[in-house]
């Protein structure tokens, strides 16, 4: 039950764990954080219990308190894939093989991820517009922060909060789920999971279901082409801060029109490059 007959562990088994120590892990380092900062409080003259509450308002609602804690997020997320590689899965564990390996195109994938980022957000507000669910024009508002240091910890907050995600799900989960099941099958199963993870901490509507599917869909199509967890991330990252300054938040249908055109082309893309492939190595050798 569980290992495969070649003796791997099975891919439920991997799912099942990293959901559980992902779960455990992330209510431990909040629950350090918010007692960490109470401490600071304290030690600065608040009463115990107002201190606590100040603690917890920091931790979910400042821009530095989340920019910790996501960082605290990314550390364990590390440690949970450095734990399943090497001692339940009995590999060698690399940054290569989650997609983070440092080459000569990672700056131009980063680059590339900025330019694909905007170009969906671009997209999404346009069909917004002629869809009459956004007001012409977008203009940004940088009010909600006031000092240059928490625009840099907002944004901070979303890279590293995407990061951490795209480390879990697509470098980790979905890498394994294509090797066992396929990459149609692997890509989707864990789009559907990590759709549905997002359902734990906010409400989840039909047209924010379909967008989520849409949208990791082509993410996770998109990271098992070129293997760079920096392109995924970075998508990742500008699609979740970029909604922030413009105070604009999608209502459903022009976010579902642009990454369904978005997925369509990548796999349309996909299949010409493969039919290339196939052409190339079908060829009579001279």
């Amino acid at each position: 039950m569980l290992r495969t007959d070649t003796g791997e562990i099975r891919y439920l088994w991997k799912f099942s764990l990293t959901f559980i120590l992902l779960l455990v892990l992330i209510f431990i380092s909040r629950i350090l954080l918010i007692l960490a900062v109470q401490q600071a409080f304290i030690l600065q003259g608040t009463p115990s219990d107002i201190a606590f509450q100040n603690s917890q308002v920091f931790v979910s609602e400042s821009s530095e308190g989340q920019a910790i804690a996501s960082s605290l997020d990314l550390l364990f997320t590390l440690l949970i894939v450095f734990f399943l590689v090497t001692r339940i899965e009995k590999r060698d564990f690399c940054l290569t093989d989650l997609g983070l390996n440092l080459q000569r195109n990672t700056l131009p994938y980063v680059g590339l991820g900025l330019v694909i980022g905007c170009a969906l957000f671009l997209g999404a507000a346009m069909f917004g517009v002629l869809l009459g669910t956004l007001e012409s024009p977008l203009s940004p508002n940088l009010n909600q922060w006031p000092i240059l240091s928490t625009l840099v910890a907002s944004i901070a907050f979303y890279v590293l909060n995407s990061y951490w995600q795209e480390i879990v799900f697509r470098g980790y989960l979905q890498t394994r789920a294509v090797e066992e099941y396929g990459r149609l099958a692997g890509v989707m199963v864990v789009t559907i999971v990590f759709v549905v993870f997002h359902g734990l901490v906010q409400t989840l509507t039909l047209n924010g279901i379909l967008t989520g599917l849409l949208l990791f869909s082509f993410i996770g199509l998109l990271y098992d082409n070129t293997r760079s967890l920096y392109l995924v991330g970075v998508i990742h990252a500008v699609l979740n801060f970029l909604p922030a300054p413009f105070n604009t938040w999608w209502q459903g249908l022009e976010a579902i029109i642009t990454y369904g055109i978005a997925l369509a082309l990548l796999v349309l893309l996909t299949r010409r490059s493969e039919q290339g492939v196939e052409l190339v190595n079908n060829r009579p050798q001279l």
